[in-house]
């Protein structure tokens, strides 16, 4: 699949405008754009609070204000807004049906301006390795949803992934009902994973009522126009476009509605595919077409119709749970003619790192095809789970997670 064209009207305004705040002694909040081959994000990261992916964790942002000098990754909420309470410190409510590019100060610098490469295999260091199978997958916060800098800040706490070749596809993650909880990825993330040929997808979270969802921003997402069109799907597909990533995840956890809701939902979906075939769509196995929120771990008639209208489905990692959810679900997807890869399952890696506990066999066995692809919640735990950020710490953890105790992938 070849990546969106480079936005060559943005990247000089962005240039430029980084050298006029330079000069303006606003360095320190600010890193000039990437044009070397060695793109490091530098996203300062602060403490936040958590909302739940099925059974886990995931940010919501900061606590304290942030400054607006800096520009930010961008992020919105589908139209209205939370009701009864203010917007979390440093938040800045925006509504992504009123999104307009050309009067969005922060876009020059949240421009990706690099293509994807061309993915390829290289001869494995492992020989069991086998580059026709599973594939994989990971969803990582490099920061908080608002307050996260576009183009890095001034120490180097943000996950700096270097692992890029065993990636197929990062979603960026994100989002709060808090904040906002659409969230597009910011430029340098998205500029280093092209290089390396691994495809970004941006997030959309809509909440659990517990932690702050409301479904009235389902039915804000899925939302239609007087020509009976999806507005929101139209802006999706403008803001991956216009800021160089390839795809949208998404993730509805919002329980609640009805079996209209959900064909309503499908519907959407369908029309978020047709109207930028370039772009990816993975589903997160939450939401189901009667509407209402049940986690499968595993595909099956009740998220059929979601999976067969993305490229992916995110298996929740209850498919655990049943020792035949993952082999089962090969094969439906092999009765719907579409690849077992296309599924990722679900390792929730955030709390333990390389110290989970996973039944490699059923997912990846030796003695046979692989089952499914492999999809890792939050492997920037080798960040975060350690009091030490000097980079030469993070990166031997990493290397670890990665490439196991000795750090030699053969």
């Amino acid at each position: 699949m070849n990546g969106p064209e480079p936005q060559s009207a943005a990247a000089p305004a962005r240039r430029a405008l980084l050298a006029a705040l330079a000069a303006g002694g606003a360095s320190l909040s600010l890193l000039p754009a990437a044009t070397s081959a060695a793109v490091r994000p530098h996203a300062a990261v602060r403490p936040h609070a958590a909302v739940p992916l099925g059974n886990v964790t995931a940010p919501t942002g900061p606590r304290s204000g942030t400054s607006r000098l800096r520009p930010h990754a961008s992020y919105w909420f589908p139209d209205s807004f939370p009701r009864d309470r203010e917007p979390d410190d440093g938040a800045v409510w925006r509504s992504l049906r009123e999104w307009d590019p050309d009067t969005d100060p922060d876009l020059p610098f949240n421009v990706a301006t690099v293509p994807l490469a061309e993915r390829f295999t290289p001869v494995p260091a492992n020989r069991t390795a086998r580059g026709d199978q599973a594939r994989v997958s990971a969803l990582v916060s490099f920061g908080p949803t608002a307050g996260n800098p576009s183009q890095g800040g001034p120490v180097a706490h943000s996950y700096a992934l270097s692992h890029w070749a065993y990636l197929d596809e990062l979603v960026f993650w994100g989002g709060s009902s808090g904040e906002g909880i659409i969230l597009a990825p910011n430029a340098p993330v998205v500029d280093a994973a092209h290089r390396a040929g691994v495809a970004v997808l941006g997030n959309v979270f809509l909440p659990p009522t517990a932690y702050g969802g409301d479904l009235r921003w389902t039915r804000d997402l899925l939302q239609r126009d007087a020509t009976g069109g999806f507005p929101l799907a139209r802006k999706l597909i403008e803001v991956a476009r216009v800021h160089g990533f390839d795809g949208w995840f998404l993730n509805g956890e919002t329980d609640g509605g009805d079996s209209e809701l959900g064909a309503e939902f499908v519907r959407f979906v369908a029309a978020l595919r047709e109207g930028a075939p370039e772009l990816r769509v993975t589903w997160y196995d939450a939401f189901t077409v009667d509407g209402r929120v049940a986690w499968q771990g595993a595909l099956n008639e009740r998220n059929e119709a979601f999976f067969t209208r993305s490229d992916s489905m995110f298996v929740d990692f209850r498919w655990r749970a049943g020792a035949d959810r993952l082999p089962s679900s090969a094969r439906y997807a092999a009765r719907l003619g579409r690849s077992p890869y296309d599924l990722w399952a679900g390792v929730d890696v955030e709390a333990q790192g390389w110290r989970t506990p996973v039944d490699w066999p059923t997912v990846l066995p030796e003695d046979r095809p692989h089952t499914v692809s492999l999809g890792l919640y939050r492997p920037e735990w080798t960040l975060h789970s350690t009091s030490d950020r000097a980079p030469g710490t993070f990166h031997h953890r990493d290397d670890t997670f990665w490439t196991g105790e000795h750090h030699d992938p053969a």
